[in-house]
């Protein structure tokens, strides 16, 4: 039989250690929080604009104007931008839409405010600015016109709404079981914990910090 002997003084300094490494592991948690949702918030917000490429591309008839002209799914020629602010205790995400700055092939004219107009549908009058009359594409004809053109739905019927309902889907589908998911399950097995956990025992509270900020933070394999 193998016995060990550990003195009454040794075991309360390893007792006592043990305790202060995992107060200082949560403590390392809470210091890192602010870290950890700036770095989770950047790659949602990146992930939503690769998404919103991904829909644009596969129903550019719903999405085309959020892009500039003939250039539906392209990063490079977005009409929107995502921010993002993060706190300590939450994450927000803010979108804007951008002016439009290149014209139109059919016209040649610059729809500045297409993201804008189009996503919710506001309809717009078009009159003669440089000439006595209108030219324009209508099934394929071209037509001349010296009154103005209603449009009551500029962009087509599916464009209205489209940009904010592919948001939506993202947050309510596609970041909990793509993103939040496999992170939660990754972060479920703290090993920084366990492979830290020996020094811990010997010097307590600091080497609890560095397991715990190690344990939460977007390094390593935590996103991919």
């Amino acid at each position: 039989m193998i016995t060990t002997k550990i003195k009454n003084d040794e075991l309360s300094k390893i007792l006592k250690n043990t305790v202060s490494y995992s107060n200082g592991f949560l403590q390392g948690i809470d210091l890192n929080r602010t870290e950890f949702n700036k770095v989770l918030g950047g790659y949602t917000a990146e992930a939503l604009g690769g998404y919103i490429d991904s829909k644009a591309r596969m129903n550019p008839s719903m999405l085309h104007h959020i892009y500039e002209w003939n250039e539906v799914g392209n990063k490079g020629s977005r009409l929107f931008t995502i921010n993002v602010d993060a706190t300590k205790y939450s994450i927000t995400f803010n979108g804007k839409f951008l002016s439009s700055k290149k014209p139109a092939s059919e016209s040649g004219q610059v729809f500045v405010d297409k993201a804008n107009i189009m996503e919710n549908g506001i309809s717009v009058t078009v009159t003669p600015k440089n000439s006595s009359v209108l030219a324009f594409e209508d099934d394929g004809e071209t037509v001349f016109t010296a009154n103005s053109v209603y449009i009551a739905h500029p962009g087509g019927d599916q464009v209205a709404g489209s940009f904010g309902n592919v948001i939506e889907e993202f947050f309510d589908s596609y970041l909990v079981q793509s993103i939040l998911r496999p992170l939660i399950t990754k972060l479920k097995n703290p090993k920084e914990f366990s492979a830290l956990y020996s020094q811990g025992t010997k010097a307590g509270k600091s080497i609890g910090v560095i397991a715990g900020r190690k344990y939460f933070s977007m390094s390593g394999d935590r996103l991919v």
